[in-house]
């Protein structure tokens, strides 16, 4: 029998609490949205749906959460499109000044989000902007946009130039070489980056906090109902949000574990 080194044992145990710490809090969430009870204590008072049927029933929510849809898919769109063509172009023409280039883009992820929020907010105002979806939109493809160059940029650091190069010898053309060869070469992680931009856009609080008019995303909601104390319709949301995320970053990780696969 083989003894198991004290190290690992004692790693294992601290992995273990450091997991639980994270997400027990979560799960003592997705319990009691199930709860009978209005109110948020053990032991539950009974198994129910009806705080779920009763979001769905609720206007305001429903309109938040296709407003979240709109805003998310809108921002996948337009980041993903930028993201890409500015890490393909960075790979391909950014020479010398590749890295800087690179590290240049990627800033907006070392702001604060608040920073982020109130430069918007400046920067709307200063062009009197009225506020609204697309202002909205246009903040979250600020914070997700170096998320995308990040993530297509470790793709390309594996992509062989040669293939590019024997196309155009054979006559292919600029586009027909990026839709034939880089592109699929990049599908691996356009789907990461995209899981990753739509569950960013999706939570996010901060930054449309500072850019939305009247229009409620989700996030907002929940963060209006927090202020009158946790409610069932509450947990009930936080569990659909944690759950979509969950699946998101999920489908994320396996999409980059490919990516590195195939490199």
């Amino acid at each position: 029998m083989t003894r198991k080194d004290p190290a690992a044992i004692a790693l294992s145990v601290w992995t273990g609490l450091v997991l639980l710490f994270l997400f027990f809090p979560l799960a003592v969430v997705t319990i009691f949205s199930f709860n009978e009870s209005t109110i948020s204590r053990f032991p539950l008072q009974g198994f129910t749906f009806r705080w779920y049927a009763k979001l769905f029933n609720n206007h305001a929510i429903v309109e938040a959460l296709w407003n979240s849809l709109i805003v998310a898919v809108s921002t996948v769109a337009i980041s993903t499109t930028l993201g890409v063509l500015a890490a393909v172009g960075i790979h391909r023409y950014g020479g010398s000044f590749a890295g800087g280039l690179r590290a240049f883009a990627l800033m907006p992820m070392m702001v604060p989000r608040l920073i982020i929020g109130i430069a918007l907010l400046t920067f709307y105002d200063l062009f009197k902007t009225n506020l609204s979806l697309l202002t909205v939109i246009g903040g979250h493809v600020v914070m997700t946009l170096p998320y995308v160059v990040m993530i297509v940029s470790a793709r390309l650091v594996g992509f062989d130039k040669s293939t590019e190069e024997a196309a155009w010898d054979l006559g292919a053309g600029t586009f027909t070489v990026f839709r034939e060869i880089t592109l699929p070469f990049l599908k691996p992680a356009l789907i990461a980056a995209t899981l990753m931009a739509f569950t960013l856009s999706f939570d996010e609080v901060v930054v449309t906090f500072f850019t939305t008019g009247n229009a409620n995303t989700l996030p907002m909601v929940i963060w209006s109902m927090l202020r009158f104390g946790i409610t069932p319709e509450v947990n009930a949301i936080a569990t659909i949000t944690i759950l979509s995320s969950g699946l998101f970053a999920v489908a994320a990780e396996l999409s980059l574990r490919r990516a590195r696969d195939l490199s």
